[in-house]
């Protein structure tokens, strides 16, 4: 017998509305009461579901996730949630189920305080006010993300920290986790990093020194003294380096200064975001309390300045930023003089220290690599084979950018379709016309975001065409060599995801094409 599921959600976001009644017991309280008092319901055995802080505008939550594997393997007759926003805050997703899926799978939807069962449903003014909700549900989820950001925005421009980790130097108070107060332990090293940078020491020179003393490095402090580990990638001592010791030197954190908004998203919908130029960072000053003094901050900007400005610009290799450890999971860096090699950091940073030397000359790693690759294409068949599997994968890429450009066209027609439905249920007088022009301004609000991310994804979906249609063909038949006694670097962008050099052992390629 199939049985019936009761899904709760919470969402951090619920805390903004103050709603007691959003709880997970207030929600399990008014299910289980509403399945007592119904004859049908209280016979099924119940299972419960629930998801508590996490987002309604997307499906990926474990609870729910859990929920729709039981539903596809035919084990769930009915789902009762509080209201359709527990569900599903985002209106296309929520119709797909509700229309399609679920009947398709026998399965009954009851959302309680909308007063909506699928088993009763037939059409005209219920399918009109579950779309309206949902478009309501969609709309409000929207606009309280906007009021979480501006909320964060306001407590940043307050100097409040909102960072789940304080900067290195700090430590949150445990009072009040939006100020910062000095870690004197680690607060000692910054004022000694810019206190030596500032009296001549490289920071190459700095860095050694603290490896040589065994100090921790941000990160592996962070890690001891809160359990937040951010470099869990690396096998061995993380290390201090060049990088670490000029990122402290360029914190205005250690002036006094709050500085936030670094970051901002490329295109409106996208998740990804580009550093913004100092000059566009937003900043608190006098903030906290400061570490070093102005003077010694400015005169430490002064010569990075310098340094930087000095440096002539040198074509890198192709190799340069794969190559990796297999002793520590550190990185090899490419040492251009004398006769050019590479050398893990951590040999550069611990002069002295265990670990083995690991090295290679350049052109040595080039033929190797090449060789490597040959025999790779070689075991696959020929080099055609390979271009053409290329192909397929960005031809993959190009079929899924698509359909999801289809799916916008679609929620698109379904969108303009319901505007025509409540334009017939305002004309049959099904709905008053307050009513009608409330639901028209929210679907031209929808019709208009959904104009513009059909026309960003047309843009995604046009771009990779252009890259199919440059890309090659093939070689003629029998052909099956790299043409090229060279390792180039779009030989290396096209196939190599990384290399592995370990003392005394063959060189390891990882093939983009193994993924």
């Amino acid at each position: 017998m199939k049985k019936l599921a009761m899904y709760l959600r919470l969402s951090k976001e619920d805390e903004y509305t103050y709603d007691e009644s959003n709880s997970i017991s207030n929600q399990r309280a008014l299910i289980s009461r509403f399945i007592r008092s119904n004859p049908e319901l209280k016979k099924m055995d119940v299972m419960e579901f629930k998801d508590d802080g996490y987002t309604g505008k997307n499906l990926n939550r474990p609870g729910m996730q859990d929920l729709l594997a039981m539903i596809k393997g035919q084990k769930i007759g009915c789902v009762v949630v509080k209201d359709i926003s527990r569900f599903s805050r985002d209106h296309l997703e929520t119709g797909k189920y509700l229309e399609q899926i679920f009947p398709f799978m026998g399965v009954r939807f009851i959302a309680i305080n909308d007063n909506y069962d699928s088993k009763d449903f037939v059409g005209g003014i219920g399918e009109i006010d579950v779309a309206f909700k949902g478009i309501l549900y969609d709309f409000y989820s929207e606009d309280l993300s906007e009021k979480v950001k501006s909320s964060f925005a306001v407590s940043r421009a307050q100097g409040k920290y909102q960072a789940t980790v304080a900067p290195y130097g700090y430590r949150k108070n445990p009072e009040n986790k939006h100020q910062l107060l000095v870690d004197e332990e680690a607060a000692c090293i910054v004022r000694r990093i810019f206190k030596e940078y500032v009296g001549g020491a490289s920071a190459y020179g700095i860095a050694q020194c603290l490896n040589m003393e065994g100090v921790a490095t941000p990160a592996d402090y962070i890690k001891q003294t809160t359990g937040y580990d951010f470099q869990k990638k690396y096998k061995g001592k993380i290390l201090w380096s060049t990088g670490t010791v000029t990122r402290i030197l360029k914190n205005e954190f250690y002036i006094g200064t709050y500085v936030y908004h670094r970051n901002a998203v490329v295109a409106v919908g996208s998740k990804t975001k580009k550093l913004l130029d100092p000059s566009e960072w937003k900043r608190v000053e006098d903030n906290h309390e400061a570490l070093v003094s102005r003077e010694d901050f400015n005169a430490a900007q002064e010569r990075l300045s310098r340094y930087k400005s000095g440096k002539a610009p040198v074509a890198g290799h192709p190799l340069a930023g794969m190559v990796e450890c297999g002793i520590c999971g550190h990185h090899l860096y490419h040492i251009k003089s004398g006769r050019p090699h590479y050398k893990c950091v951590y040999s550069r940073y611990n002069p002295g220290m265990e670990h083995e030397k690991n090295s290679i000359h350049d052109t040595e790693l080039e033929k190797t690599v090449l060789a490597a690759l040959q025999r790779h294409l070689d075991l696959r068949a020929d080099r055609t084979a390979m271009l053409t599997e290329r192909r397929k994968i960005q031809q993959g890429k190009a079929d899924g950018e698509e359909k999801k450009l289809r799916e916008l066209q679609s929620s698109l027609d379904k969108l303009q379709r319901e505007q025509m439905e409540a334009f017939e249920a305002y004309k049959n007088g099904l709905t008053d016309r307050e009513t009608f022009m409330q639901q028209k301004k929210l679907y031209d609000g929808q019709e208009a975001k959904l104009i513009t991310a059909i026309a960003e994804q047309a843009e995604v979906v046009k771009v990779l065409d252009r890259e199919i249609d440059r890309m090659p063909e093939g070689l003629s038949a029998g052909e099956d060599r790299i043409a090229t006694d060279e390792l180039t670097k779009e030989l290396v962008d096209a196939f190599v995801e990384r290399v592995i050099i370990t003392p005394g052992k063959p060189v390891m390629v990882r093939w983009k094409f193994d993924r």
